[in-house]
């Protein structure tokens, strides 16, 4: 009886994962083996720089959260993965870099320590780099 239970939930938890597959509607990048490799360590490593900026921002480092965003996920930053990409890829990447860049220059602007106009100028700088990340993420995937 135990292992009829484990087996149906397996089973069930196996096509559920087959049906959401089905239904994904994002563009997917077929990309070779050796740019996957590569694309998905620059993708985590925007993650990391991402956590970072924030870790930063939560312990009341501004300037420090937005050098990061410059040096990490800026303009330039990138490994020139998109020339492997289709242009609306490209397009997303770009915004994301923007959005760091000007991020970066919006704490440049803001005192320390910061007063709530500052926080929500912040706040709202990091919300457009992670509005991008979700836009690409919703809209793409790897194969």
């Amino acid at each position: 009886m135990r292992t009829t239970l484990i087996a149906a939930a397996f089973l069930s938890a196996f096509g559920a994962a087959a049906e959401a597959e089905a239904e994904d509607n994002r563009i997917a990048l077929d990309l070779t083996p050796d740019v996957k490799a590569q694309f998905l360590e620059h993708m985590r490593t925007h993650m990391t720089s991402l956590n970072d900026v924030i870790q930063l921002m939560s312990s009341g480092k501004i300037r420090e959260a937005g050098s990061v965003a410059r040096s990490e996920m800026a303009i330039g930053k990138g490994t020139g993965i998109g020339r492997f990409m289709p242009p609306e890829f490209r397009e997303m990447g770009f915004d994301f870099h923007r959005s760091a860049d000007d991020f970066a220059r919006i704490t440049a602007d803001i005192a320390e320590p910061m007063d709530a106009a500052g926080w929500s100028k912040a706040a709202n700088g990091l919300a457009q780099i992670t509005a991008r990340c979700n836009a690409c993420h919703a809209t793409f995937r790897v194969k």
